[in-house]
């Protein structure tokens, strides 16, 4: 499950060189990664300036079943 988050909101609680980064292409996305399991955190985008797309299973204390969802089919955009 991911979600929006403005970069004002935003706060990375990780120790030092745990997170990796993966671009491609243009490399104007950057991706990051836990170096340790391999699971997505967060994305910065040129699509949402400011934002962050954050994978809300790596937030602590966060039950992302309890929160309302929308699925997102791939084909409409955000």
């Amino acid at each position: 499950m991911i979600h929006l988050v403005p970069g004002m909101q935003f706060h990375i609680e990780a120790q030092e060189g745990a997170l990796g980064l993966y671009q491609w292409g243009a490399k104007e996305a950057r991706h990051y990664f836990c170096k340790n399991c391999g699971i997505h955190t967060f994305s910065e985008t040129t699509r949402w300036l400011g934002q962050y797309i954050v994978n809300l299973g790596c937030v602590e204390g966060l039950d992302t079943f309890a929160l309302e969802t929308t699925v997102f089919d791939g084909k409409q955009l955000l």
